[in-house]
């Protein structure tokens, strides 16, 4: 009986890291009037004038469930996406690789062409997390590019590996220190290029 619980135990543990390693995200647009109040308010009263294109979603991947809202500001693309409960997360810029200082950029390229053998970057961006609970500077942050501060790169990447290729989704730190991948599922690819 005692040996069913270990392997039940680690049959699950092996089942969370596997749901880690994959990214199937599922987003719907919705009306702003379902969107989580207090995220509403929260960004009626600290986002900057003159937005535009603002778009409202539901989200689910496969770890969990959130809220996120897509706009332009000043000709770039941002993507704020908060939990169920309404509580900020992060905060995503779309950027050029050219926006990536070069040392940075050469050592993500440099991982990238020793974990595969071809790739092509599709999609990057800057993200700010809501890590310290202080989601006015982190919004702050994104808004005003401050790079002096703690961010991630995230990346969507099409690679080749083993004669198979593939979409990714990969993060790195602001100096260009892999934190992980997850192997984008095909179907969920069609919204994550915005």
């Amino acid at each position: 009986m005692r040996s069913f619980f270990v392997i039940l135990l680690l049959g699950c543990s092996l089942f969370c890291s596997a749901q880690n390693s994959f990214k199937h995200e599922k987003e719907e647009r919705i009306q702003k009037t379902n969107f989580p109040q207090n995220a509403i308010e929260f960004l009626e009263n600290n986002l900057p004038k003159k937005i535009k294109k603002v778009k409202y979603y539901r989200e689910q991947d496969s770890l969990k469930s959130s809220y996120e809202i897509k706009l332009k500001y000043k000709g770039r693309k941002y993507s704020i996406e908060f939990s169920k409960q309404g509580i900020l997360e992060d905060v995503e810029i779309t950027i050029k690789a050219k926006s990536i200082k070069p040392k940075t950029l050469e050592k993500i390229k440099k991982h990238m062409y020793n974990a595969y053998s071809s790739f092509r970057l599709k999609k990057i961006q800057r993200q700010y997390q809501n890590e310290n609970s202080k989601p006015k500077k982190v919004l702050k942050d994104a808004f005003s590019g401050n790079t002096k501060e703690n961010f991630s790169y995230e990346i969507i990447a099409e690679v080749k590996k083993d004669k198979k290729r593939f979409f990714i989704e990969i993060t790195f730190n602001k100096d260009g220190n892999f934190k992980q991948v997850r192997t984008i599922i095909q179907s969920s690819y069609d919204h994550i290029l915005y």
